[in-house]
């Protein structure tokens, strides 16, 4: 554990919706880009305006940042993880843009939110090391597929169609691997991506990481885009007889037969987003998914789409060294080392201002009318 979180004793607070919809009734204040309160809705239920002071109140020491990195965070950290059997979600924010100071875990349920720290950047890395198990991983021979957008979703689509109907097979007790995927089956996993959200299944996974980036009316097309796919080396269509509900069948070729393959056999499913305040309107985004199975990991890089926007995105089969590479440049990694072999002393994180310093916000709720606002 590191220094700071062996000096303060870690903990837990929970902080109501109905007291942080308090927050809504301060005058002038807002929430940063990165807040996660302006990415959830309010409860129907008044504000509670006692419980939020009651709970800022217990704030001390390294605790005082939760303040300005849930309103105002300069850096956050998302972990997506999911196996089939088991699915995780980890936020980690921090009011300093480089994660200098005092970092937190939210998490977010219908009636409350839940903090625990404070942390450091170097434990949230080793976590993330920790579930990608990247020591345990094989070294890999290169392989990449490069899609465009929707070529991409359309791609996820298929492994989970795939993974659907293999999994009737083994209920229905029959031998073998499904032959292909039907049109029907396409429609109806990216249907259940989007509304049965699992980090353990493709197409919720990069929902999830990426929700910018889902296409709107996607169920409807998914079947052409990936139609405009075949020949490419990559899989063949299998045009269906007139009148047959299932449709055409897609059979998967070279490196995406590989990919289902590795998928099925017991792959983990994880997704990392770190999100980067640089300046007030410069948000620099890391953001990548894929499959973790014992011959490498399959990434799926989308740090280069624009949100929002379009573009390719490069699914490249890794293994352990580049994949811890990529994990420890992306959430920060461990302090640096000096010429005399000792640890770089990290300059401490600028002292937050404004309305997102605790005392600031404690004297703003106590000035509210009784009535709120």
């Amino acid at each position: 554990m590191s220094d700071m979180a062996s000096a303060v004793e870690a903990r837990e607070i929970t902080l109501s919706r109905p007291a942080l919809k308090t927050l809504g009734e301060v005058p002038g204040l807002g929430y940063g880009a990165l807040s996660l309160l302006a990415r959830i809705a309010p409860p129907d239920a008044p504000s509670d305006r006692a419980a939020l002071l009651d709970g800022l109140a217990s704030l001390q020491g390294p605790w005082a940042s939760l303040v300005p990195a849930l309103l105002d965070p300069h850096r956050t950290v998302t972990l997506l993880f999911g196996d089939g059997a088991t699915s995780l979600m980890g936020r980690y924010l921090w009011a300093d843009a480089d994660g200098r100071g005092p970092g937190f875990r939210a998490d977010v349920d219908p009636d409350a939110m839940h903090f625990s720290g404070p942390l450091s950047v170097d434990e949230v890395w080793l976590s993330c090391l920790d579930v990608t198990r990247a020591g345990g991983m094989a070294e890999a021979e290169p392989l990449q597929m490069t899609f465009d957008l929707e070529q991409f979703w359309a791609t996820v689509t298929l492994l989970d169609a795939y993974r659907m109907a293999l999994l009737r097979r083994r209920l229905s007790r029959q031998g073998g691997d499904p032959a292909g995927v039907s049109s029907a089956g396409l429609a109806e996993a990216w249907k259940a991506g989007l509304t049965s959200i699992d980090p353990g299944w493709s197409v919720s996974l990069f929902a999830m990481l990426r929700p910018d980036l889902v296409p709107e009316g996607f169920e409807s097309r998914v079947s052409a885009v990936i139609g405009r796919m075949d020949g490419s080396g990559i899989l063949t269509v299998l045009p269906g007889d007139p009148g047959d509900p299932l449709g055409d069948v897609y059979i998967f070729r070279e490196g995406l037969d590989r990919l289902c393959q590795a998928t099925i056999q017991g792959a983990m499913q994880i997704g990392l987003s770190v999100e980067r305040l640089a300046a007030p309107r410069d948000v620099e985004l890391t953001s990548f998914g894929g499959w973790r199975t014992p011959g490498g990991f399959w990434l799926a890089d989308l740090s280069l789409v624009p949100i929002r926007g379009t573009g390719t995105v490069t699914v490249t089969l890794l293994g352990r060294s580049p994949l811890a590479a990529l994990i420890e440049g992306a959430v920060g990694g461990h302090a640096g080392v000096g010429a005399d072999g000792d640890p770089e002393a990290t300059p401490a994180p600028a002292a937050p201002d404004g309305p997102y310093t605790l005392d600031a916000l404690i004297d703003a709720l106590r000035a509210l009318p009784a009535t709120g606002a």
